[in-house]
């Protein structure tokens, strides 16, 4: 009886920052970037603000290590808003209590701080955001961070100030004296509209989960399954 050994990795992707910053739409085309014109236009005219948490999963297979693991990414998309909007909405700190006690939000292997471009006062919020994480222990020893800069299509994003940012990220990092890596924080500029980005995102994250996320090893009946193929 021939067995295959199948190689598995998931991780948490938490997507952080201000309300209308994009994190929806965002996350949607990292779970699946190869879609039609129209289908982008669907996302991009139909997808409205959220005030529970949205849950999006992606599964690829990837080469790590000269190794081939089923690579798994699962998104975890919070409200943005802090402060009540109305009795009917809901906010962050409301929805974080209901799903606190999560697995995935013990330890993050992705945390996306995102900000519009167009709007100084999100990436102004994102020290906020980020402090926040740290409070709530989400970033450890295998957490990359990603300074995502979107809505480049309607404004160009500062270099200057990404690289800023980036290091001010890495002295809160070290100022909690966590082990993290200066290289394990990236920057990334998007564009929804017009896919930028987007890919290289994925990619990104994938290639992350793939070598420092949850491991796991299945077993496949190779035989077995070529006889059911030949009875089918």
């Amino acid at each position: 009886m021939a067995d295959e050994i199948k190689h598995y990795a998931t991780g948490s992707v938490i997507p952080l920052g201000d309300g209308f910053t994009g994190k929806s739409v965002l996350s949607r085309l990292i779970v699946n970037p190869k879609i039609s014109d129209e289908e982008l236009n669907n996302i991009l005219l139909k997808t409205r603000k959220s005030y529970n948490i949205e849950i999006e999963f992606s599964s690829k297979e990837i080469i790590s290590n000269n190794q081939p693991i089923i690579t798994t990414l699962q998104l975890y998309v919070f409200p943005g808003q802090r402060q009540k909007i109305s009795d009917r909405s809901t906010t962050f700190d409301e929805i974080l209590n209901i799903f606190d006690c999560f697995p995935v939000l013990m330890k993050v292997s992705v945390l996306l701080l995102i900000y519009d471009v167009t709007k100084e006062h999100t990436l102004q919020s994102l020290e906020m955001w980020l402090r926040f994480a740290l409070v709530k222990d989400w970033i450890y020893k295998d957490t990359l961070i990603v300074l995502v800069s979107n809505k480049i299509d309607l404004e160009p994003a500062n270099d200057d100030i990404i690289n800023h940012v980036k290091d001010t990220i890495y002295s809160y990092i070290k100022d909690h004296e966590l082990p993290v890596e200066k290289d394990q924080i990236k920057a990334i500029k998007t564009s929804c509209v017009k896919m930028d980005g987007i890919e290289e995102l994925r990619r990104m994250s994938l290639a992350w989960i793939a070598e420092r996320g949850i491991r796991g090893v299945g077993i496949r009946d190779i035989e077995r399954l070529g006889e059911n193929e030949e009875e089918e």
